[in-house]
């Protein structure tokens, strides 16, 4: 990661994303309140937009401005490809994302860094969950910390499983289903590569243990978002998956789920979500865009918005949701269990993958 170890994130999630109860402190911005302004705010569909769109209908009553959504298509990193082409002309003014998707932009000179005395409510987000720019500025605003791992229905799965390389039994033919390489930029990868002693760098294992699956005919679904993955876990279609831990929490709501995050082989993965600010020649409509960022970074909204989705609010004053507290780690698991994975390499790669993944596994995938 850029200016912060992995380490540090990895101490920070352990002790900030299970903090206990402390009082709830509102912090109102700084900036001038500029009334009506009209905004476009990329989210995940699902249970994200619906949390959002609550904490949106209260925040247009008192502020006055507007509020439309558009929809992530596909994996979050999808976004920085519809941009590319209208820029500098986007239309958007807030995406939701997620760090590796937030140093693409960076990378692009997309974004504009939000301040502490502009967005006060920053001031209590641990410095470690920023993404900040090459002069260090900060250009994100984190509100929520999250994983990936893979996991189970325990009602659809007749023993317990204990290891990644169980998934290769014959009993999971067509139960697994993964997410598409560029969704959660190539986790999918990393987590097969980790499993026969690989790494970002070394991904070749993953490959290996990939065409494994889908030659056995293991892979029953490849899905590229979060509602694909709800739905085909929810349907019973499959029993066995690999994605983030929100989407996990929205089928656990319905079906008793395991999640396999403490593994003696393989490791689960750490990360943030948040907004981003996208550059506008309005100064109103910038204003306005980082107002309406800072509300939902204050602790009060911080808990109202992670507390449904199943991930934990990067606000140490906001409370986590105690159903979630089996998916992060304690202090003393973080360096046996947890993984910060070098995303801003992975970023340079997963184009590589995807076209990879297309000559090689989609294939072996529709012969099974």
């Amino acid at each position: 990661m850029n200016d912060f170890s992995r380490r540090d994130l990895l101490k920070y999630s352990g002790a900030a994303g299970l903090a206990g109860a402390m009082p709830l402190a509102g912090a109102g911005p700084a900036f001038a309140q500029q009334q009506g302004e009209q905004l476009l705010v990329v989210m995940w569909g699902a249970a994200w937009l619906e949390v959002s769109r609550k904490i949106a209908e209260a925040y247009v009553a008192k502020t006055g401005d507007k509020i439309a959504w558009e929809l992530h298509a596909g994996g979050a990193m999808a976004i920085v490809a519809k941009i590319k082409p209208t820029w500098p002309r986007a239309s958007q003014n807030l995406v939701a994302a997620w760090d590796p998707v937030f140093r693409a932009m960076i990378k692009e000179d997309w974004l504009l860094p939000v301040s502490l005395d502009e967005m006060p409510a920053l001031k209590d987000i641990p410095p470690a969950f920023f993404q900040k720019n090459a002069k260090g500025e900060l250009m994100t605003v984190p509100l929520s910390t999250s994983g990936a791992f893979w996991g189970y229905r325990t009602d659809l799965v007749d023993k317990p499983i204990e290891s990644v390389e169980q998934l290769l039994e014959p009993r999971f033919k067509g139960k697994i289903c993964v997410p598409f390489p560029v969704n959660l930029t190539g986790l999918l990868m990393l987590t097969l590569a980790i499993q026969r002693g690989g790494n970002e760098r070394n991904i070749e294992p993953g490959w290996q243990f990939l065409k494994e699956l889908a030659m056995r005919g293991q892979i029953g679904r490849v899905f590229n978002n979060n509602s694909e993955f709800i739905d085909t876990m929810s349907s019973g279609e499959t029993s066995v998956g690999f994605f983030n831990l929100g989407a996990w929490t929205q089928v656990g709501k319905r079906f008793p789920v395991k999640l396999m995050n403490r593994l003696k082989d393989n490791k689960g993965f750490l990360f943030n979500e948040g907004f981003a600010v996208i550059k506008n020649d309005d100064p109103k409509k910038v204003a306005a865009a980082k107002r309406f960022a800072n509300h939902f970074a204050t602790p009060e909204i911080c808990e109202q918005y992670n507390w449904p989705l199943g991930e934990a609010p990067t606000n140490p004053k906001s409370k986590t949701n105690p159903e979630i507290a089996h998916a992060f780690y304690q202090p003393d698991e973080l360096a046996q269990y947890a993984y910060i994975a070098d995303f801003e390499f992975m970023s340079s790669q997963v184009d590589a993958w995807a076209k990879r993944w297309e000559q090689e596994i989609a294939p072996l995938i529709r012969r099974s």
